[in-house]
């Protein structure tokens, strides 16, 4: 299938039964067309608020992306992709600093955060510096290791993902076409426990499943795939976690069910909303007390003494 008119003028590589892009920026590719790894995961929980959804630069965005350009691709991305805010961000020119630089699709922090992050970078455990700077050991079907956007057609829809960093495997042998996906995470908690959680809220293991399938279609087979998360305070714990194989092929199971009803809402079918009926019959009883009986015991308690305060206040209105 041809690629839309806006795509065709952007320099790509037929890669497979996929299209690879050299050079194409990360704003042009978050606001481009085809569906990503965060709309179909945002579709999975909402279909109507995937449908109608526009990303709002958050500053936990805005500190990931500007973390993101220094400690994945380096200073140059990080000095042409991010712009650093001296001294007061309330005076008249750094607002109009900020807002010029988000129009542009760059990322805006303060000077603290900047510190940070360069803090970040020197924290890095070994294992994860291995991962994040691949140096030469890395596919030559593409021009650079990072950042590498493929894009393909699932079920008559564009596609797309962006990976982080894509290596070849540490251990050999292995097949010429084995690759690894890097994607690198901002976090509040890398351990095992915490980073799991995220895993679950945030659906990561989807996005697994989404670049794995999008590389394999460029021809390629995914040896690992590897979340390289970082904490954002001190003292920037690091951990690598690498996703496994069944659990991605079972994400992708998920992630077809999902395509399928995304033409189904682009033909026509109205789309859901939080994925339940538009009528719920809802038992908080049973919600507080399976999912929080303790609290659901105090508040009980509560209410007991305050019904016992009130009843001894209306008899002593009453002498």
């Amino acid at each position: 299938m041809n690629l839309p008119d806006m795509l065709e003028d952007i320099p790509h590589k037929v890669v497979g039964d996929a299209f690879y892009f050299p050079k194409m920026d990360n704003y042009f590719y978050h606001n481009g067309p085809g569906i990503s790894s965060s709309n179909i995961r945002r579709f999975s929980q909402s279909q109507l608020h995937a449908l109608e959804e526009v990303i709002e630069q958050t500053p936990a965005l805005n500190f990931g992306s500007a973390a993101h350009s220094l400690i994945v691709e380096g200073e140059g991305a990080f000095f042409s992709d991010v712009v650093t805010i001296t001294g007061s961000p309330y005076t008249n020119t750094n607002k109009a600093l900020k807002q010029e630089s988000l129009a542009k699709g760059l990322s805006v922090i303060s000077e603290k955060e900047r510190d940070t992050i360069y803090s970040m970078k020197n924290s890095l455990v070994t294992e994860a510096r291995a991962y994040l700077n691949p140096d030469k050991e890395y596919p030559r079907t593409f021009d650079s290791p990072y950042e590498v956007s493929i894009f393909w057609y699932e079920q008559d829809l564009l596609c797309k993902t962006r990976a982080d960093v894509v290596l070849n495997p540490f251990d050999k042998p292995h097949g010429e076409n084995a690759i690894v996906l890097v994607d690198y995470k901002t976090t509040s908690d890398c351990s095992v426990r915490g980073f799991t959680n995220s895993v679950r809220r945030f659906s990561y293991d989807l996005q697994a499943a989404w670049y794995k399938r999008g590389f394999e279609r460029a021809g390629f087979q995914v040896h690992d795939f590897v979340f390289v998360a970082q904490e954002k305070k001190t003292p920037y714990a690091s951990k690598v976690f690498k996703m496994n194989h069944t659990d991605m092929e079972i994400g992708w199971n998920f992630l077809s069910d999902y395509l399928e009803s995304y033409n189904k809402v682009l033909a026509g079918q109205t789309p859901t909303i939080y994925n339940s009926p538009n009528v719920v019959e809802l038992d908080t009883g049973n919600f507080y007390r399976e999912e929080q009986n303790e609290s659901y015991e105090d508040i009980t308690k509560l209410k007991n003494v305050w019904e016992e305060k009130s009843s001894k206040k209306e008899k002593q209105n009453d002498r």
